[in-house]
């Protein structure tokens, strides 16, 4: 059964062994074991915050949402096309007898399968770390259930974004990382207004409205149903793009 649908998504297929047979995969594994990182530096010295308020605030929030979230996940999308584009070999794939918005929603179940599992994993690892012991906690497990929700809306976001990138500038991991840095990272949290067209904005909103813990809470929040509609929009719309784009570009 599981063989008969790979046959049916060829190009989801060819995506998955593109990932997981090149060293992008293992710059995301990397990536994303930082926060393990930095969870074990926090058992040599726990005493500088509460476990919830460590793994909460000061990984997640702080650290994973406006940095390490789009920077994990860039690398991935951006080479679904990208790879295909520098080795010439798109023009090929194109002439496969299916629609181009196929070919573009396959790549993007490609990034997400991959880089969706790998982020939530490395969160995983951490909570096990941080928490030591206290895993099964009704509060701790809604905290876990935070993250993994919100880290599995932000990938379909930043993949679908990233990816449209890569279909319309030659150095789209360069271009994703400017992004990344300057727009997510340094003018989405100190220039007011920009947070409202800022994916990080939402992506910790999902997060602070799944925990229901107030010390997870910041100002000018969206609500759940906003935040994550407003991240299916973004994807549906970069999703759309991309097609067009993809339909449109010289591929001689």
């Amino acid at each position: 059964m599981a063989t008969v649908a790979w046959r049916a998504l060829p190009v989801l297929t060819l995506t998955v062994r593109q990932f997981l047979g090149g060293k992008a995969v293992r710059v995301v594994i990397g990536l994303s074991l930082i926060p393990v990182v930095f969870a074990i530096i926090y058992l040599l010295d726990p005493s500088v915050d509460r476990p919830r308020l460590f793994l909460g605030n000061t990984i997640f929030a702080e650290m994973m949402v406006p940095t390490l979230l789009p920077l994990i996940i860039l690398v991935l999308a951006t080479s679904a096309f990208g790879d295909e584009i520098e080795d010439r070999t798109l023009p090929y794939l194109t002439l496969k007898p299916m629609a181009r918005f196929r070919i573009v929603i396959e790549k993007l179940i490609g990034s997400v399968m991959i880089s969706g599992p790998i982020l939530i994993g490395g969160i995983a690892i951490s909570y096990l770390l941080v928490m030591r012991g206290d895993w099964d906690q009704e509060q701790n497990l809604r905290l876990l259930g935070a993250m993994a929700a919100a880290s599995a809306v932000a990938t379909l976001a930043y993949s679908s974004i990233f990816m449209l990138v890569s279909l319309l500038i030659s150095r789209a991991l360069v271009a994703a990382l400017i992004y990344s840095f300057v727009w997510e990272t340094i003018l989405g949290r100190f220039v007011p207004g920009l947070r409202y067209v800022s994916i990080r904005h939402f992506v910790r909103s999902i997060f602070s409205a799944v925990a229901d813990d107030r010390r997870f809470t910041f100002s000018n929040s969206a609500s759940l149903t906003a935040a994550v509609a407003t991240l299916l929009i973004a994807s549906a719309i970069a999703i759309a793009l991309s097609t067009w784009r993809l339909r449109s570009m010289s591929l001689e």
